[in-house]
């Protein structure tokens, strides 16, 4: 216990400061886990490793996450998919199949690892860092292949923000077919409010409810992930101890059924959504100190060209089927 003590705390300061920090105008685009995770490199790239911390920092990097994968249930409301509307709902649906399978194919065409490829896609498919944490999970992917992912996802993001607000308007769209454009291709939530609010709380509304469609469908998207990541090896055997999909994404889908039905009050949702939040980014600060800068390096350029066309392709996709099934 003496020994996970330093790790555990180091990583607790960071994700501390990373919410702070995710509170501040600019920032807050990036979200505290993709901030974590910058935390941790910057600390790293400075002050090189820190071998008193490998113990509790190596803890927060798997069993932290994923309780914190776990408490994420919370945030889902199943109930959200009857308020979209069914044109809304296909349009997700369609976006997030295309996405899990054409953007996986796309980054192996491209030589992306094969593991990387798919938190790429689950990222830019779905919602962004939470979406490559629990896929990261899933998949058993290596933790320089999840700080990647986020790492990714955190830039894309913030300059397809910086696209919508800048280049949105003169878009043949009207103003709620660009908040669902919004919501439905952009990585994070925050990253939705921060470029749909600009054109008035109507639009802001309706991409937030938008991208929380894409945040439940996170939920069977998981589901289909572990059973063919399982179902790729060997000989799979299934018990109690062992099942089909991993304990905490039962956990997740369970929590989220709770929370859907109304088994749990505003604060307690409020209060499993936030410490999922700040687990998950305990266990980013935790794999920034173990991820060199000259890892991102190496992982050249063929990577963020990678997501840099992926992203283009889903909004470029997006825009086709909101004027294919005349949304808004």
């Amino acid at each position: 216990m003496r020994a996970l003590v330093p790790g555990i705390l180091l990583c607790l300061a960071l994700a501390g400061a990373a919410w702070r920090l995710s509170m501040l105008p600019g920032l807050h685009v990036l979200g505290p886990l993709t901030l974590a995770l910058v935390l941790g490199i910057a600390l790293r790239a400075v002050a090189g490793p820190l071998p008193w911390s490998d113990a509790g920092s190596k803890l927060c990097a798997r069993p932290v996450l994923r309780v914190g994968v776990f408490l994420m249930g919370a945030r889902l409301d199943f109930a959200l998919v009857a308020k979209v509307g069914p044109r809304i709902l296909l349009l997700d649906l369609v976006l997030i199949c295309a996405g899990l399978v054409g953007l996986h194919w796309l980054a192996r065409a491209m030589r992306v690892p094969p593991k990387l490829a798919t938190l790429l896609a689950v990222g830019t498919s779905i919602c962004g860092a939470s979406a490559v944490v629990a896929a990261g999970s899933v998949t058993r992917a290596e933790e320089e292949d999840v700080t990647l992912a986020v790492a990714l996802c955190g830039i894309l993001g913030t300059l397809g923000v910086l696209f919508y607000v800048l280049a949105g308007p003169s878009l043949p769209l009207t103003v709620a077919q660009l908040a669902v454009l919004c919501g439905s291709t952009l990585h994070e939530v925050a990253q939705v409010v921060a470029a749909a609010f600009s054109w008035g709380a109507a639009s802001g509304d309706l991409a937030t409810l938008v991208k929380l469609t894409r945040v439940v469908l996170l939920a069977p998207a998981l589901l289909a992930l572990g059973l063919a990541t399982r179902e790729a090896g060997e000989h799979p055997r299934y018990s109690l101890r062992d099942p089909p999909v991993p304990w905490f994404v039962v956990g997740f889908l369970a929590l989220g059924a709770a929370v859907s039905v109304g088994w749990l009050t505003s604060l307690e949702r409020d209060g499993a959504s936030h410490a999922s939040v700040f687990l998950m980014a305990t266990a980013m600060a935790a794999m920034g100190l173990h991820s060199p800068l000259v890892m991102i390096r190496r992982a050249g350029l063929r990577v963020m060209n990678a997501g840099a066309l992926g992203f283009a392709c889903m909004a470029a996709l997006s825009f086709a089927l909101i004027r294919a099934l005349r949304i808004g």
